[in-house]
């Protein structure tokens, strides 16, 4: 078979093909609350349930989830301005990005946004550091919502065009 010369923008092309949605990751610990915006969620099992998370490495709240043991993840639409503004850049560590939001709390206790399309209450199983510019996050699936199904349906249609 003829060796052929990887395409990088070929691959890139492809890699957007796989369906994404916009989530928060929120998390809490003591007196301590925070949150990401990630689009690398994927199912890895379904017995249990559990969700593989990309973050990119570097972000504050990587030691919060590695002490709390568990993670929520929100799904909000792409276009939620409050989610971006919040959870899009870091901020200082004793800063709370929920202060100005309706939040609920999970069963883990991690904060769940109440603008949430649906939600995921993760137990955090583990962590891997690949040669890459992201750490991937295992988590166990204790509880979840769908808060919105007339959003979600109209979310994962945009997600696949």
């Amino acid at each position: 078979m003829e060796e052929k010369t990887p395409n990088p923008q070929l691959i890139h092309n492809a890699l957007r093909c796989i369906p994404n949605a916009t989530y928060v990751l929120t998390c809490a610990h003591d007196q301590y609350r925070d949150g990401i915006i990630t689009k690398w969620v994927q199912q890895c099992s379904s017995d249990p349930p559990m969700l593989v998370v990309a973050i990119s490495k570097g972000r504050p709240i990587e030691p919060m989830l590695r002490d709390a043991r568990a993670f929520a993840l929100c799904m909000v639409p792409p276009t939620d301005r409050s989610a971006l503004r919040l959870f899009g850049s870091d901020h200082e560590a004793d800063d709370d990005p929920f202060l100005s939001l309706s939040v609920g709390s999970a069963v883990t206790g991690m904060p769940i946004l109440d603008q949430s399309i649906i939600w995921f209450d993760c137990k955090l199983e583990g962590h891997l550091s690949p040669d890459a510019d992201c750490r991937l996050y295992l988590g166990q699936v204790v509880a979840a919502q769908i808060c919105d199904a007339k959003r979600l349906k109209t979310v994962a249609s945009d997600s696949i065009q």
